[in-house]
């Protein structure tokens, strides 16, 4: 009889000889090949086929994660179990998320817990002693979309192919809550925690009910589960609510990330749980205004509404505007904007598609470049969530400010630099030389002088410069009154609004308005 053949890499021989010592005599499992580095295991590896890799985390040259990316390359499927010296959960983490199915410490190794960590691979993995395995693709994975319907699944069940029941069916739609850093491949790593989301899937379902599973091109799993020939609904719906909870919290806890899960009904049919997928998709897309971590009762749950189309051509004219001129105040500019899509409840492409323009005029201005551009628009084609498309925007906006700010401080002495900055975050304040000569620890006359001498205008002049700019720029849009724009330009009233802005425009603000 034919054994489960396995293939251990670790550098250091002491290790190697105590998994080899606990696989002795062992009538199910036996060591095929060892190796004291990743890549001499890794050209064996492509010559031969195993069952199960058993790999050490930290050793000179490719390491464990490196390996275990390459060896996914060769077989997508094979179940690997980390070998870590590391008594540090986030390591081990790290290892789940790069492909391990699971994890042994070193200085933790027995028979017994050597042996049952492969037994649960090989249940979920369902792996004969033969060497083949039946278990379909992480637990009857079905990447083909043609595959994925009731008529083909049913015929596969009929035909043996599959391990599944069409009857007493639940649809789950579960969506990673992926999160973006700096310098990785976003691709890559959503195709890791979603495999990893689906060995936790497989280790909490084990062998007790049988499950199918579609991922699609946004990476969200679709789970159907059947419950064969249970009679009491009660009990089906108390095991949804369990396989949830758990989900949602062994992501958090293993793969330091939450889920977004859509739990739909049991149906009798499977045609009828294939039905649902339309709607419970729809309803992860939901998370866009509302956010993950959440658990999502299908039945009781209506679809937002989403708004398509650009924002108003006004705000685009304002926010060119306020850029061309760098008045502090076109960062709020810009989250009005947000805001102003988040409360239409625009749809996500609508949304990609204004956040592209604010990139292209951003662009224009040379306020990024062409590089941070595709940067920025390829990793917000990721995006889910509505508060990862303004953070981004808004920190691009904050990096070249800070830039700028930082240019002009270099012109000016401190004092001088610290009262403009003071200026350009209070203009529509009530604030006053005396004020300003105190915050910079100088006397008013010193302070009068030394802005003047510097920056070719009075502190008066210069606060309403500021001012005036602000007010330009709102005038341009017919959906403020002149009163909103008096007050959000830091005018005491109107009549010093008017007298100001006729004195250093040579118009009206009502004859500026009109022109624009």
């Amino acid at each position: 009889m034919g054994k489960i053949k396995l293939v251990l890499v670790d550098d250091e021989l002491t290790s190697r000889n105590t998994v080899k010592k606990y696989l002795e005599d062992n009538e199910l499992y036996e060591v095929a090949a060892e190796f004291q580095s990743g890549k001499a295991a890794l050209e064996w590896l492509r010559q031969n086929s195993i069952d199960i890799l058993l790999c050490d985390m930290q050793m000179p040259g490719m390491d464990g994660v490196e390996l275990m990316r390459n060896v996914h390359i060769i077989d997508e499927y094979l179940p690997i179990i980390a070998i870590s010296g590391f008594d540090d959960f986030n390591y081990v983490r790290g290892s789940l998320v790069n492909g391990a199915s699971n994890y042994l410490l070193k200085h933790e190794i027995t028979k017994e817990s050597l042996i049952n960590v492969l037994e649960q691979i090989r249940e979920r993995y369902r792996i004969v002693p033969e060497g083949k395995s039946i278990y379909q693709k992480r637990g009857c994975c079905i990447n083909n979309k043609e595959e994925f319907t009731a008529e083909k699944i049913r015929c596969m069940s009929e035909e043996g192919s599959i391990d599944f029941r069409c009857v007493n069916v639940a649809a789950i739609a579960i969506a990673p809550d992926f999160k973006f850093y700096e310098g990785i491949n976003f691709a890559e790593y959503k195709n890791e925690i979603s495999k990893a989301v689906i060995d936790i899937l497989g280790q909490i379902l084990g062998e007790k009910y049988k499950y199918l599973i579609y991922v699609n091109k946004k990476k969200h799993i679709f789970l159907l589960v059947s419950f064969a020939e249970e009679k009491s609904t009660i009990f089906m719906i108390n095991t949804l609510n369990n396989l949830v909870n758990r989900l949602q919290k062994q992501t958090v806890r293993m793969l330091d990330i939450t889920t977004t899960v859509v739990q739909g009904e049991i149906h009798t049919k499977l045609e009828e749980a294939m039905a649902e997928e339309k709607h419970l998709e729809e309803l992860l897309q939901d998370k866009l205004y509302l956010g993950g971590n959440r658990k999502v009762i299908a039945s009781i749950s209506q679809k937002i509404e989403y708004a398509r189309g650009k924002l108003p051509e006004q705000m685009w004219d304002q926010l060119r505007f306020e850029l061309s001129n760098h008045i502090p105040g076109c960062a709020v500019t810009l989250n009005e904007m947000f805001n102003g899509m988040e409360q239409k409840r625009y749809s996500i492409e609508a949304v990609l598609q204004n956040c592209g323009t604010i990139l292209q005029i951003l662009e224009e201005l040379h306020f990024i470049d062409d590089v941070q551009k595709h940067k920025t628009w390829t990793q917000m084609k990721e995006y889910e969530e509505f508060e990862q498309f303004r953070s981004h925007i808004l920190s691009l906006f904050h990096e070249k400010i800070q830039y700028l700010m930082q240019e002009e401080k270099q012109s000016y002495t401190m004092p001088v630099a610290k009262v403009i900055e003071y200026i350009k975050q209070n203009y529509t304040k009530d604030i006053s030389l005396e004020k300003c000569a105190e915050l910079v620890g100088s006397s008013y006359t010193y302070l009068s002088r030394e802005f003047k001498k510097e920056t070719g205008m009075r502190f008066v002049e210069y606060l309403n410069r500021q001012r005036i700019n602000k007010a330009k720029s709102l005038l341009i849009r017919n959906d403020i009154s002149m009163k909103e724009i008096v007050e959000l330009s830091g005018f005491r009233n109107y009549n010093y609004f008017f007298k100001v802005f006729k004195e250093s425009e040579g118009t009206t603000p009502s004859e500026f308005a009109a022109k624009k």
